[in-house]
């Protein structure tokens, strides 16, 4: 347990940036995967729309 908190002491910096771009990566890919469900959104509404004007 001693040898844990004396190496959490050390890297205090480099593990807070390790967190910190842990954080913008989840960001990231939860905007990728936003952009993505709207597009999907966006074509299956257009698919409707013209299977409702060809009918």
């Amino acid at each position: 347990m001693d040898s844990i908190t004396e190496f959490v002491k050390q890297n205090y910096q480099l593990i807070c940036l390790l967190v910190g771009l842990l954080g913008v990566v989840v960001g990231f890919i939860s905007v990728i995967y936003e952009v993505n469900a709207r597009k999907r959104k966006k074509n299956n509404a257009e698919k409707a729309d013209e299977d409702k004007t060809a009918e």
